[in-house]
């Protein structure tokens, strides 16, 4: 006998309703059997799902890639196929189709700008803004790939900075510091300070980024010597800001604090000075 391939039974059973498609689906797997049986060649019917639409089919292809091409089914470079293309087909297999797109899209991040605070030890004019702040620009390419329309992930490929912020820089002495603290102990002492960062070359080869009191190590947290300063006690150190002592060292003895920074060059260019510390509880 004869077989002929037979397409997209969808509109069929649309039409002639949940009967028919079960008549029609037994009539399909009849004529596959027989054909089989008569041994002139091997086929299998199948289920497609593509392009919102399903349809039995009747492939005398070997592999679901085959079939899909014997069906009218053209595939994209980056579609996907399940099964997968290569695999062989069986009875009453369902392969399913996703398309896959993909769309670039370039966009323009702002960059928050950074506060310097300047401690003027014998000015008397409080707070005093020196130059204000900028917010930077950053473009950024990325591409999103979508799965039968719907965004399925989205990949950053470039990153530049079109403009540098601006840092803030305000003056600050001391009589405002007191103020801002009013009803609190506060007492300045002069140490000696050094400067680290999170990283292997200031905390050695099992640094992992976290400070003794389990606090993430950077810009903010010191390390001290807890029976010269406590633990948790809230800082203001002239030239670096507002901090707390949050880290120990094996080298920080007494009158000395080390300042954290988030990078190794900015802990390098800070090097090895005479600091005021107030102490703010």
């Amino acid at each position: 006998m004869q077989l002929k391939t037979v397409k997209k039974y969808s509109g069929l059973l649309g039409v002639l309703g949940f009967v028919c498609a079960i008549a029609v689906t037994a009539s399909l797997s009849a004529v596959v059997i027989a054909a089989q049986s008569d041994g002139e060649i091997s086929s299998h019917l199948v289920n497609i799902i593509s392009d919102g639409q399903s349809w039995q089919y009747i492939s005398t292809s070997p592999t679901v890639g085959a079939t899909l091409r014997e069906s009218g089914v053209i595939l994209g470079p980056k579609d996907i196929t399940y099964p997968a293309r290569s695999k062989r087909l069986y009875p009453n297999m369902t392969i399913r189709v996703v398309r896959v797109t993909q769309q670039t899209i370039t966009y323009t991040e702002p960059i928050a700008y950074k506060t310097e605070t300047k401690f003027n030890m014998y000015g008397s004019a409080g707070r005093t803004v020196l130059q204000e702040g900028q917010r930077g620009e950053k473009e950024i390419t990325k591409t999103i790939t979508y799965r039968d329309g719907i965004a399925h992930q989205s990949k950053i490929v470039s990153a530049k900075v079109t403009k540098k912020p601006v840092m803030k820089v305000v003056s600050i002495t001391k009589e405002a510091l007191l103020a801002s603290r009013s009803g609190m102990n506060i007492k300045s002492i002069k140490m000696a300070a050094t400067a680290y960062d999170p990283g292997p070359r200031s905390c050695g080869p099992y640094a992992n980024g976290r400070t003794a009191t389990g606090m993430k190590a950077g810009k903010g947290v010191v390390a001290v010597d807890p029976r010269f300063i406590k633990l948790g006690t809230k800082l203001y150190v002239v030239g670096y800001g507002y901090c707390i002592a949050g880290d120990t060292g094996g080298a920080i003895k007494g009158n000395r604090i080390d300042l954290g920074f988030n990078t190794y060059r900015e802990a390098v260019q800070f090097g090895r000075r005479t600091v005021t510390v107030f102490i703010l509880n």
